[in-house]
């Protein structure tokens, strides 16, 4: 009786430690971020030679196949080696580095969509969603949110 007491205690001791923890890096923007309106999951992580750039990839698409039931490809990429390849596992972020202020600059933003890429920013606002600012021309820029997957689908287990 005394021994599952104990353990008990113990049990209760470190759940109660791990919780007064600090959040895994909050403002980091590594990870498994869901697209808006779901259309797609991407995973952020280092990159580089140095790993101190964050680039990210597709790992999941709503729509992962084309009305003729065949996997969806990079159709409209510039590059006409690059337009077989399918969409999941294609690079659309690259070389973005973190400033002393937080936002991740200098890197590059591939639109599947229309097949161009465009100069950038991410930033994590307080709510804890990434903003991304495409630009083209550093004139005509739109944004867009992104949301951490466990936050939209708590549920989700995702391997890597």
């Amino acid at each position: 009786m005394i021994r599952a007491a104990n353990l008990i205690r113990t049990t209760l001791l470190i759940t109660a430690m791990l919780l007064a923890l600090p959040a895994r890096s909050a403002d980091t923007a590594h990870g498994l971020w869901a697209t808006p309106g779901l259309g797609s999951q991407v995973a952020l992580q280092a990159c580089g030679q140095d790993g101190q750039e964050l680039c990210g990839s597709i790992v999941w698409l709503w729509e992962a196949e084309d009305a003729a039931g065949q996997v969806r490809t990079d159709l409209k990429n510039p590059q006409p080696d690059r337009r077989a390849k399918p969409l999941v596992g294609a690079q659309i972020l690259s070389g973005f580095r973190r400033g002393d202020d937080g936002v991740w600059r200098g890197g590059r933003l591939y639109n599947p969509d229309d097949g161009r890429s465009y100069t950038g920013t991410l930033r994590m606002l307080p709510s804890g969603v990434l903003q991304l600012e495409g630009c083209a021309l550093r004139v005509f820029c739109k944004k867009q949110v992104w949301r951490r997957l466990n936050t939209v689908c708590p549920l989700a287990t995702v391997v890597l």
